[in-house]
C-alpha cells in the first residue's frame, strides 16, 4: 500500500493529507504495516474531502488548467490498451495497481 511506503520516508512532525482511498472501496479493511510510525515520528495525518473546499474549486481549476497547458505539471497515467482490458484495468484500480488515471485508450 502506498501509505505504508509513504510512513517509512516521513520525517519527524511530518503532515500527510489522506484524500482518496479507492483500495478501499470494496469495503475490505485496509491494511497498514507500521502504525507505530505514526507514533515514533509524531506525524499529523488528516483527511482531506475536495467537496468541503467548494469555493476554492474555480481559482483552482484554472491555476491547475494553466499548470497543464504550460507543461509544468504532467498528471501521470496507465493506460490499457483496447476494449478487452477494461475489466482487468478496472479490477487493478481497485487493488491500486495503476499510477494516477487509470484509462481505457479504444483502438
Amino acid at each position: 500500500m502506498i501509505l505504508d511506503a509513504v510512513l517509512l520516508r516521513m520525517n519527524a512532525f511530518g503532515r500527510i493529507a489522506v484524500c482518496g482511498m479507492i483500495a478501499g472501496y470494496d469495503g475490505q479493511p485496509l491494511p497498514l504495516a507500521n502504525p507505530a510510525l505514526i507514533l515514533v515520528n509524531r506525524l499529523k495525518v488528516e483527511g482531506f474531502i475536495v467537496s468541503e473546499h467548494m469555493e476554492v474549486w474555480p481559482e483552482a481549476l484554472k491555476e491547475l488548467g494553466t499548470l497543464v497547458g504550460t507543461g509544468k505539471l504532467r498528471p501521470r497515467e496507465t493506460v490499457a490498451q483496447g476494449i478487452a482490458a477494461a475489466p482487468e484495468a478496472f479490477l487493478g484500480l481497485l487493488k491500486g495497481k495503476n499510477f494516477g488515471k487509470q484509462l481505457v485508450k479504444l483502438v
